[in-house]
């Protein structure tokens, strides 16, 4: 294998596919920006909307990719309970589209989903839970899942949670928003009845490319080693970075008033991914010494 696709590269995951995979293989990375926010050093870039289905086609065809790894989502929760035509065109018809070229051309698709397809009454989920999604943003996720195996393509199904870390560009993800915070000495909240296993993007990057060179598939969990609450993960930004931890409060989640419901016990049982990966699965702490050691932060 030779030519990869990555969609959503201008997101913080696909900063990291790209970094990782250029190393590899011939990449060519798609965004719906104009330009690449990674210096264009080994791949090659080009603008894509994925729900322009005839450009993607076009560029597919052109391109002849032997995978698509696809990063590319709409993931504001409450926005797609605002917009869920967006949502809808951006999680599901896209990803019908990716799959069904994957199908018709015998490769392989690497598609990412979420611990929003599961309702967070009894987590950490192993990938054989049975899902029951909260919100709309869960039921696209669980929707691209479900047309991905229909389809008969060769796939992975990369299952993920609380995605963090440090790129150029990029949205907030909870790490940016809470290391703000402290660095602003400014008293914040943070809820303390959800929790989840935080993913480092540069270890979901790392453990996808492994899974790639080991040819798996199927549906896989590929999480943080550590289970926490939100409140406890932004604990553990200001120990590892030396803020005042006093500046952090908690608070519950019914106090937020998001108009989607979020999982309460979500997060992702990672067993069979350390059975099947040799890298490490990253527990908190250790992720955030990583950020630390080797990005600058501002």
């Amino acid at each position: 294998m030779e030519r990869v696709l990555i969609t959503g590269a201008n997101g913080l995951l696909g900063q990291k596919l790209v970094t990782h995979f250029s190393k590899w293989f011939e990449v060519l990375s798609t965004s719906k920006e104009d330009q690449s926010f990674l210096p264009l050093k080994n791949f090659q870039f080009t603008p894509l909307d994925i729900t322009e289905f005839e450009k993607v086609n076009e560029i597919l065809y052109d391109f002849q990719p032997e995978l698509i790894v696809n990063a590319a989502a709409y993931t504001d929760v409450d926005g797609c309970e605002d917009n869920k035509e967006m949502a809808w065109q951006v999680n599901v018809e896209a990803v019908k589209n990716l799959s069904g070229y994957c199908q018709k051309n015998k490769i392989k698709i690497i598609h990412y989903s979420t611990d929003y397809i599961f309702d967070g009454q009894s987590g950490p989920y192993s990938e054989d839970a049975k899902p029951n999604p909260l919100s709309y943003y869960g039921q696209t996720k669980l929707l691209s899942e479900e047309i991905i195996q229909e389809s008969q393509a060769q796939h992975l199904i990369v299952r993920s949670n609380v995605i963090f870390g440090v790129g150029t560009n990029i949205k907030n993800n909870f790490f940016i928003w809470a290391f703000n915070k402290f660095k602003a000495g400014q008293p914040f909240q943070v809820v303390d009845d959800q929790f989840n296993n935080p993913t480092l993007a540069d270890n979901l990057a790392l453990a996808t490319l492994e899974a790639v060179e080991r040819n798996l598939k199927g549906t896989l969990n590929i999480g943080g080693a550590e289970y926490l609450s939100r409140f406890d993960f932004g604990l553990k930004v200001a120990k590892i970075f030396g803020f005042d931890a006093g500046l952090v409060s908690p608070m519950k989640s019914s106090q937020l008033n998001q108009k989607a419901i979020r999982p309460i016990r979500g997060g992702l049982n990672v067993d069979l991914a350390k059975t099947l990966i040799q890298l490490p699965l990253l527990d908190v702490e250790t992720a955030l010494e990583f950020i630390k050691t080797y990005y600058e932060l501002g």
